[in-house]
């Protein structure tokens, strides 16, 4: 089963920033990008998907979307969807945590 994690920021989550935060968590990884950008995933030398990043979003109803995540930030402005394929969540997690430092985010369970 895939764990759906969510990170909060206010500044945008940009395939520029995956990259450089995942060239350190994940050195051997390639970052590719579908639908103009919307969808991004970096999958390990197997070509096999290790992490999903969503576009951001700006967070539109601010207690709606704190109600949805364990233990939110006291305030944020850009919600990113994040995806980890099934099996072990350790590397994407790693990952997801590495570029939720580079733009100053924090790295949620959804509820």
């Amino acid at each position: 089963m895939a764990t759906e994690l969510v990170l909060l920021s206010d500044v945008e989550v940009t395939a520029d920033r995956i990259v450089r935060a995942a060239a350190d968590a994940h050195p051997e990884g390639t970052y590719v990008s579908y639908r103009g950008g919307d969808i991004g995933q970096l999958v390990d030398v197997d070509a096999n998907p290790v992490l999903t990043i969503f576009a951001s979003r700006p967070v539109a109803h601010p207690r709606e979307a704190a109600a949805a995540v364990v233990d939110p930030p006291a305030s944020f402005a850009l919600w990113t969807e994040v995806n980890i394929p099934s099996g072990d969540p350790t590397p994407g997690r790693g990952i997801a945590e590495a570029i939720a430092a580079a733009v100053g985010g924090v790295i949620k369970e959804r509820v």
